[in-house]
């Protein structure tokens, strides 16, 4: 893999070198430091290469770039292809409570996959994956097992059965319960079992949960009660006006709400 990982200074930096220690060195090839402000920032880099702890066949590269962290990163991220881009959380944890502070949107404006750190460094031992029961799944699924599967981390597939159906879409009967929805042969479950049995092909454990009710407040709730170490989205963009209006921004809310890390797939062309 190819990696991008923000070294310079933000509220969040310590945690996100802390999470990034623990699989760079097993995942990479490549990784990329880059650094806003300037040269009076450059012996950050330096400092994030021994916490890193890299093993000496990873290529690292070192950027330092005026400008704010955001341009940085972006700035980097337009110049070549990365697998992921890794960087903390910007705003601190107030600045969240403020209107028309939203915290997604330097990922909103990279066209690669994010690792977005978040709240203290945790040993990343269990990660929970939303599905929306769609082909996206799939996508979330190859980046999941490329942390789950060196830090030999459990995953828990999620579904959420929203209780709040989209206008203008046909009312379709609901399951009643968690067995009867994954034992039946909706698009939904189908997904469920063909991503579960692709992370047991790579040798991750997984477990599989359904819940009923308001998808952003179920996800959040089942992150809290399982205590899980990161959440795994998958994101695409509205193909048109409509979608914007019918379509709940949940990957933007997730950003803002959530308390955790939160890992963002996006799906290739050719998935």
């Amino acid at each position: 893999m190819n990696l991008l990982i923000y070294a310079g200074p933000g509220p969040w930096r310590d945690e996100a070198l802390a999470v990034a220690a623990q699989f760079a060195g097993q995942v990479a090839t490549s990784i990329t430091l880059v650094t806003g402000g300037g040269i009076r920032n450059a012996e950050l880099i330096d400092d994030a290469v021994a916490r890193l702890g890299l093993p000496p066949d990873v290529v690292i590269k070192r950027r330092v770039v005026e400008g704010t962290p955001h341009e940085a990163i972006l700035t980097v991220a337009g110049e070549t292809m990365y697998d992921l881009v890794i960087f903390g959380r910007f705003q601190r944890p107030l600045e969240r409570l403020l209107p028309l502070r939203r915290s997604d949107a330097l990922t909103r404006q990279l066209r690669t996959a994010v690792l977005r750190v978040s709240g203290p460094a945790r040993s990343i031992r269990r990660l929970l994956l939303a599905s929306g029961g769609d082909q996206h799944t799939f996508a979330t699924a190859r980046y999941v097992a490329l942390l789950a599967t060196p830090l030999q981390a459990s995953v828990t597939l999620l579904h959420v059965v929203s209780q709040q159906p989209v206008v203008f879409e046909p009312l379709a009967p609901l399951a009643a319960d968690e067995a009867t929805f994954l034992a039946g042969e909706t698009p939904e479950a189908n997904t469920l079992r063909q991503s579960a049995a692709w992370l047991r092909e790579r040798g991750v454990m997984v477990a599989t949960r359904v819940r009923f009710g308001l998808v952003l407040d179920e996800i959040l709730a089942e992150l809290h009660e399982g205590d899980y170490d990161i959440l795994a989205v998958g994101t695409h963009h509205a193909a048109g006006p409509l979608d914007r209006v019918l379509l709940e921004d949940l990957t933007g809310d997730l950003l803002d709400r959530c308390p955790r890390t939160v890992l963002v797939a996006r799906r290739a062309a050719h998935d």
